[in-house]
């Protein structure tokens, strides 16, 4: 029993090494300056000397290497912003959210941009355990609760050790407790990271991008319009059929837009 235990606790070791060393190397990789440090230079230069289309430009020739980062995004809102480009201010803030949940300077950014769009949704009450809930999820990044879900099974792993192993019996009442403790905070931690990274690679959001567009009842042009959506208006996407997609804003309102008037926050 206690060499399995210990095959157990080392396959687990491994499985922390070669995690923390997946996301350091994913951290690195997402650096925007990594090989492209001039160009990451000029784009800064060009944005503190005011010029957002040269800056935006460069962020761009970036991102299309695939260097996406929470900086580069935000750092690319911040360009759009002054450019009063606020459709892609918030897409690209929303995009840095996703990769950094916690930064309150993104969050304060794309509450100032969304003061500025037009739109004013009543959004469906929540359930304040849902909120809490969700807000507590988005402190830290799928990669870091997939950590921290590892460390409790760990800690489990060891109060199960404690338990079956040591004959004290205040140490295999430490054990017990310590394992129902860990269990749960494994549960709930491997729960927030899976749910993180659903969200994270596979976008179910999106913004309108247009100034102003008709929401239809079906997928086609003839279709009765069923509200007006303007610029920076951040949807919930479902279903897409030949160029249409449907969606569903704050308040619980669905219908049909051409999907080349949205772009997918991923």
């Amino acid at each position: 029993m206690v060499k399995k235990i210990f095959i157990l606790i080392t396959a687990l070791a491994a499985t922390l090494s070669a995690v923390a060393q997946e996301d350091s190397v994913a951290t690195a990789t997402a650096a925007p300056a990594l090989g492209n440090e001039q160009i990451w230079d000029e784009a800064n230069t060009a944005y503190v000397n005011a010029n957002y289309p040269r800056a935006i430009e460069l962020y761009h020739s970036i991102e299309d290497q695939g260097l996406a980062s929470a900086k580069l995004y935000y750092n690319m809102g911040n360009a759009y912003f002054k450019t009063d480009d606020m459709g892609h201010a918030i897409l690209y803030y929303n995009k840095a959210l996703r990769l950094s949940p916690g930064d309150q300077d993104i969050r304060y950014n794309l509450d100032v941009a969304n003061s500025y769009t037009k739109d004013r949704i009543q959004v469906v009450p929540e359930l304040f355990l849902t909120r809490w809930i969700r807000s507590v999820r988005q402190t830290i990044s799928g990669n870091a609760w997939a950590v921290l879900s590892l460390v409790f099974f760990a800690v489990m792993l060891v109060a199960v050790m404690a338990y079956m192993l040591v004959h004290s019996l205040l140490f295999r009442k430490i054990g017990f407790f310590a394992t129902i403790v860990s269990f749960l905070l494994f549960v709930i931690t491997t729960s927030f990271a899976v749910t993180e990274r659903r969200h994270a690679t596979s976008p179910t959001e999106a913004i309108v991008m247009r100034a102003s567009v008709s929401v239809k009842a079906a997928p086609e042009k003839n279709s009765t319009d069923m509200f007006v959506l303007h610029e920076g208006t951040k949807v919930r996407v479902g279903n897409s059929v030949e160029g249409w997609i449907e969606v569903t804003i704050a308040d619980g309102n669905k219908g049909w837009l051409e999907e080349r008037t949205i772009e997918m926050i991923d």
